[in-house]
């Protein structure tokens, strides 16, 4: 067994630790969460402070389609957008409109899809008090504080993997979490309800770590596949039997009845939005080629923007494949998981690669895991009695 190994199950047998200790192994989760929200605020205020501190200007709600008019309809002072509308303004709508029974929702591009994954914008209408204006606070309120619980729960996890608990870096550092969170998206949230699923399953509480990976799903559409690799790797690692099994196929029921009532609602399926996968690596070579063609471009912001796309790429591709080998291990339940959410960023099409911004958003909750995987050490998952599993 190797020594973070040994050292973790040390702890697990060990008598109970003085105050002093609990107060050191709080420290690092404390301090991941305080930098993810430092970082965060730091993100913010530039973006707020050319609109005079409007929250309103982060959903980023297009001024030239029905989405503005609806907003000024609800909120007169609603700062809309010229340029840069994006797909926050779609959680806002839910927001306001949660269920697709008012008229907000008619002005979407596709609500099938957008309320395929509706629960960020569920929780905007819940801490809005279900009042339209506050709204856009709400989805900021909710984007931070899932930040924060992200990078508290990657740290926690990585103190089960016996180690000091820094992995909430990959959390407090991550640009497309950053971006996501200030830009009212729903990544941070995902991110947040993945780890703390998984902590709950080192942990040996399958119930909680279902209703999580249940809600995670909600969060978005592609993340069904979670609570299926991790009962697929029980299965393979001979940790479970087929029975035993049955909580993570039951996690996803509640989403399978959303989307068949908003299937009734919209009259189309949540896949009939603009597809965002296609053949496997396709999108990334066009998003690789595209920035070498920038490169070159008599436009000097195009030119800039492509050498730093260009370089970026380069290295995540490198880290997440590096990463997508280990993971071939399956020597924890982060190892299938990632493969499964790996397969989905290995297909992204190229309206999901090709602008940055939209690339390490695609890849930010895969990013997460990566200290995980490239980890030497099994995950010393708990079994019910709350003993190491062997």
């Amino acid at each position: 067994m190797s020594s973070p190994a040994r050292e973790a199950q040390e702890r697990s047998t060990s008598p109970a630790r003085s105050t002093g200790d609990r107060r050191v192994d709080a420290a690092v989760p404390l301090a991941c969460g305080c930098l993810a929200l430092l970082a965060a605020l730091i993100a913010l205020v530039p973006v707020l402070r050319p609109v005079g501190w409007d929250l309103t200007a982060l959903p980023r709600v297009d001024n030239h389609t029905v989405m503005g008019t609806a907003a000024r309809k609800i909120d007169p002072g609603f700062h809309t957008v010229k340029i840069g509308a994006y797909d926050g303004q779609f959680y806002w709508g839910i927001a306001v409109d949660p269920i697709a029974t008012g008229d907000v929702h008619q002005a979407f591009d596709k609500a099938s899809y957008r309320y395929g994954h509706p629960l960020l914008g569920w929780l905007g209408w819940l801490f809005s008090a279900a009042q339209p204006r506050a709204a856009p606070a709400a989805l900021l309120a909710v984007g931070l504080a899932a930040l924060v619980a992200a990078a508290v729960g990657a740290s926690l996890l990585g103190r089960a993997f016996g180690r000091q608990g820094w992995e909430g870096m990959f959390v407090a550092a991550n640009p497309g979490l950053l971006y996501a969170a200030v830009h009212d998206l729903a990544e941070p949230l995902s991110a947040a309800l993945l780890l703390g699923g998984l902590l709950a399953y080192a942990r040996g509480r399958r119930l909680l770590a279902a209703v999580l990976f249940g809600l995670l799903i909600f969060s978005k559409e592609q993340f069904v596949l979670v609570p299926l690799a991790v009962a697929a790797w029980e299965l393979l690692r001979g940790r479970g039997r087929i029975r035993d099994t049955w909580i993570f196929a039951a996690c996803i029921l509640p989403a399978a009845c959303w989307w068949i009532y908003a299937r009734s609602q919209l009259g189309a399926w949540f896949t009939s939005g603009d597809t965002a996968l296609a053949f496997p690596l396709s999108g990334w070579k066009r998003s690789i080629l595209d920035a070498g063609v920038g490169t070159y471009s008599p436009d000097g912001a195009i030119n800039v923007n492509a050498e730093a796309t260009l370089v970026i790429l380069a290295a995540l591709m490198v880290l997440l494949a590096l990463a997508a080998v280990l993971a071939l291990r399956l020597r924890a339940p982060t190892d299938a998981v990632y493969i499964a959410i790996g397969v989905v960023t290995l297909c992204l099409a190229p309206n999901a690669t090709t602008i940055l911004r939209d690339a390490l958003r695609n890849v930010s909750v895969l990013l997460v895991l990566v200290p995980f995987v490239v980890a030497s050490t099994r995950l010393l998952v708990r079994n019910r009695s709350g003993d190491a599993a062997p």
